[in-house]
């Protein structure tokens, strides 16, 4: 019961300093200040790197079932209006191949941060 007074005696203040008392003798690291989104991404050289689009043209065989369905969706809601179709595209495999691994890689190290990727571009096979 003596340990239990002296716990009960001691000041409160002594008690935290006690809890939270360094158990080690190295320094603290340096704490650099958090970065801000701009500076987290430098924009690479343009010479050797290329940019790799979201989207890709789509096969002309495609047209055909892509606007029957275009249409029809828009004259659904507008049935006295025209359509004209001036492009379909696709979304890029690789992109969205890269957009995903980077994204699960981002969410793994932050779960509870929400990630938005402008661009991605590889290195110019060429050079």
């Amino acid at each position: 019961m003596k340990g239990n007074e002296s716990l009960r005696k001691e000041k409160p203040m002594n008690l935290i300093k006690r809890l939270f008392k360094k158990t080690h003798d190295e320094p603290d690291a340096p704490v650099s200040p958090p970065l801000k989104p701009r500076e987290m991404i430098a924009d690479p050289p343009a010479s050797d790197w290329q940019e790799v689009s979201g989207y890709q043209p789509t096969p002309a065989e495609d047209y055909p079932l892509v606007s029957l369905i275009a249409a029809a969706l828009g004259a659904e809601c507008y049935p006295e209006s025209q359509f004209v179709i001036r492009r379909i595209e696709k979304r890029n495999p690789e992109f969205k191949r890269v957009t995903l691994i980077a994204a699960s890689i981002a969410a793994g190290e932050l779960p509870d941060s929400q990630f938005t990727i402008k661009k991605i571009a590889k290195k110019n096979e060429n050079k």
